[in-house]
């Protein structure tokens, strides 16, 4: 398992983003130089949960910047993009950054974010499904001239060719964020990567035998298979303490005030009753926060790695935390959990046994 550093800082207001999208780009650098293989853009607006809210523009930033470090969408929200903008920007992407991009793309929930760009959620999957047709004429397209693509949401015709070709031929590999059962039967039949939620193992081991039973029964070759699993992976929120650390005093309001952006950014809700909050709370700490010292953190990890996911999203910057502490946790994950990572190995036959001892259908329910 290799670990890619996971970008996604809250900002506190109009005066402090300036200031985080300085303090990221520095920790991107400090990523690179203690030896994270990858770097994993999100997209989020209007509601402070992200700083930056463009992935395309920071991308660019970082593969100027940051020279090794593969560059992957984790996700980029697919109707927000115009489908012909989005392959040119990807494209021009991938030249500049070496052949260094993944697309990682999904469709999103945010019900403000939708609105803030004149669409509503519920209408997101259709618009999903007739985005996925319009890039794939555009990727099909960057040699050869001339198509029209849309119906409903985006149509046009294309007088020419999308400029520029790719480094990556035919086009950049495709990762897609998802939870349902459909969705990832058609990821991997189609040979695209796999991005997983921060979820229990139980509940990720059902739909790594969905995926994986997807692409032999699509008949991949095994090329193409590995290249699948080269980039299926799950992103986790970590703090690493050091020895001794009492973590829960130390991240104590960052926790909070994490969970209060998540809340309005994922449901609109902008002022949190106590009661519920401690309600989240106790659930984001037994399912989504992985924290405690390298050892503890290993012991919570390694299950991921023996399943056969091929690389760990690790979401280190959350909740207004200050520069110096997520520093700190980067450079104690490095030195002590990540070599650790790396050297186990994916243990055959362990998702099918996992399945087969007793992980339920209701497992499926989108978390």
């Amino acid at each position: 398992m290799r670990v890619g550093f996971y970008i996604n800082p809250q900002t506190p207001g109009p005066a402090d983003d300036g200031r985080i999208i300085e303090e990221v780009l520095g920790q991107v650098d400090l990523a690179e130089q203690i030896g994270f293989d990858d770097v994993w853009i999100t997209e989020h607006a209007f509601t402070g949960y992200n700083a930056y809210s463009d992935p395309m523009v920071l991308a660019a930033a970082i593969s100027q910047r940051n020279r090794r470090l593969k560059i992957g969408f984790s996700i980029a929200i697919a109707p927000l993009h115009h489908p012909i903008r989005f392959v040119t920007q990807c494209n021009l992407l991938d030249r500049l950054s070496g052949g260094r991009l993944v697309v990682g793309i999904g469709p999103g929930n945010s019900p403000d974010e939708f609105r803030g760009y004149g669409y509503e959620a519920p209408e997101r999957h259709a618009m999903v499904d007739e985005w996925i047709e319009a890039v794939e004429a555009a990727w099909g397209h960057t040699s050869t001239p001339n198509f029209s693509y849309g119906e409903k949401y985006w149509h046009g015709q294309v007088r020419g060719r999308v400029i520029p070709t790719p480094q990556q031929q035919p086009r950049p590999h495709i990762a897609w964020g998802t939870t349902t059962l459909e969705t990832i039967i058609k990821v991997g039949k189609r040979g695209w990567s796999l991005l997983i939620g921060p979820q229990h193992e139980s509940i990720v081991a059902p739909r790594l035998q969905a995926y994986a039973r997807a692409m032999e029964e699509a008949g991949l070759d095994e090329a193409t298979k590995a290249r699948a699993w080269l980039d299926t992976g799950q992103l986790r929120q970590i703090y690493c303490a050091a020895p001794g650390e009492n973590w829960r005093e130390t991240i104590g309001e960052y926790i909070e005030t994490y969970i209060r952006k998540s809340a309005l950014a994922n449901s609109g809700i902008d002022d949190l009753p106590k009661d519920d909050l401690e309600r989240r709370k106790d659930s984001y700490l037994k399912n989504w926060l992985i924290a405690g010292t390298a050892e503890e953190l290993i012991e919570r990890l390694t299950p991921a790695a023996r399943m056969g996911i091929a690389h760990l999203m690790c979401w280190f910057t959350f909740g207004h935390m200050p520069d110096a502490l997520v520093r700190q946790s980067m450079l104690r994950f490095a030195a002590d959990v990540a070599p650790v990572l790396a050297a186990t190995k994916p243990e055959p036959g362990l998702v099918d046994r996992m399945v087969e001892e007793g992980v339920q259908a209701e497992m499926w329910r989108p978390r």
